[in-house]
């Protein structure tokens, strides 16, 4: 793992030659919400962008997978909010930068599960929801 200061970014490599990102506020919120629900220690905001912090976003991230591997449940934190309910329905949505998109609610896999914008009934997945929180949402 890399960091990218002037962009606020963790920069994480991955097996296929290639990398993530993962903004600083973004991976301290997440960690705290992860802490949160998995009853551990929050992570110390004062280490957001620093080496330290990348790794209490793992520790905490870690404390996720552990309870699931405990107990089997999955953890809310990266699902939209206004989503919740909607899995497998279709719905028309307009984005916090007043995008329209009409798309199949789906959840991925795993232990941290985020909603995915599926595009036609029938297709095998999808991409995570983006532009959240909607200003609208209507069920089609």
């Amino acid at each position: 793992m890399s960091i990218d200061q002037e962009q606020q970014l963790y920069v994480i490599p991955n097996d296929y030659d290639g990398y993530s990102c993962l903004g600083f506020d973004v991976a301290l919120q997440r960690a705290i919400a992860y802490a949160k629900w998995a009853g551990v220690v929050a992570p110390d905001p004062s280490l957001r962008g620093t080496d330290e912090g990348y790794a209490d976003y793992e520790r905490c991230l870690k404390a996720v997978e552990q309870k699931w591997r405990e107990t089997g449940e999955r953890c809310p934190v990266e699902l939209t909010p206004q989503l919740i309910g909607l899995e497998g329905k279709r719905v028309e949505v307009v984005d916090r930068d007043g995008e329209e998109r009409r798309f199949y609610v789906g959840k991925s896999t795993g232990f941290t599960p985020c909603h995915l914008e599926i595009l036609k009934r029938g297709d095998d997945g999808g991409f995570s929801v983006t532009g959240a929180p909607f200003r609208s949402v209507r069920r089609l």
